[in-house]
């Protein structure tokens, strides 16, 4: 299931609120599909998951500049579920 623009749209609007230095900016998008761990399930007597779960990361990137004038990249990554919710936010320092 690939992710729809409304979604992108949608986290970039609530990026642009906590973060407003990435207001504006185009994230990239990737998808990972994230096989069931069967070892983790039998050994817990959980029985065997029976799909396989989708991450979508959309990674911001911005080039800010020292005090000391040199350029080095911001990057808030931004994670969601496979119901396009956040489930993680990192920012870089």
């Amino acid at each position: 299931m690939l992710i729809d623009r409304r979604h992108i749209e949608r986290v970039m609007r609530r990026v642009a609120e906590e973060y407003p230095e990435f207001k504006g900016i185009e994230p990239m998008v990737t998808e990972k599909e994230i096989k069931p761990q069967d070892e983790i399930f039998q050994k817990l007597n959980m029985g065997v998951p029976k799909q396989f779960r989708h991450i979508y990361r959309l990674k911001f990137t911005r080039i800010i500049e020292t005090e000391d004038k040199v350029p080095i990249d911001r990057i808030l990554l931004v994670t969601l579920d496979e119901n396009f919710e956040i489930i993680k936010i990192s920012e870089s320092r």
